[in-house]
């Protein structure tokens, strides 16, 4: 490598050079509440999230922003979930707090869930 210029370099920060580029990241849930309200709390999920028997195949992948949270996102059909003892809901939307620590929290909503909490609905459109 060549030595450093006298005075040092004077470059923007950008992010670091990696081998391989990392995979595309989308966020699929916006919302200004708070994640805790957002379904229901699974605590036998969160245990086998714990022990690494319920969890995202890609952490955050697919992303949830809660007040400036970012929460993972794993579908109960399959997509981004690995879930060999099949305890997941087909219907469900999975949320992971935490998600790669032994601390994991999940959050189950469904599709009606996610419309309530989409803060910027069209105008004239009516809630049920």
């Amino acid at each position: 490598m060549p030595p450093v210029p006298p005075g040092g370099y004077d470059l923007p920060l950008s992010p670091p050079v990696v081998q391989f580029p990392l995979p595309p990241q989308w966020v699929m849930i916006r919302s200004t509440q708070d994640w805790r309200h957002a379904g229901t709390f699974e605590k036998e999920l969160s245990k086998a999230c714990a022990s690494r028997q319920f969890r995202e195949q890609m952490p955050l992948r697919y992303r949830a922003i809660f007040k400036g949270e970012v929460l993972g996102v794993a579908f109960g059909h399959g997509l981004n979930l690995h879930d060999p003892k099949k305890q997941a809901n087909r219907r469900l939307i999975y949320l992971f707090r935490n998600g790669d620590s032994t601390g994991c929290t999940i959050v189950s909503i469904t599709n009606e869930d996610v419309r309530v909490l989409n803060d910027a609905q069209p105008a004239g459109a009516t809630k049920r």
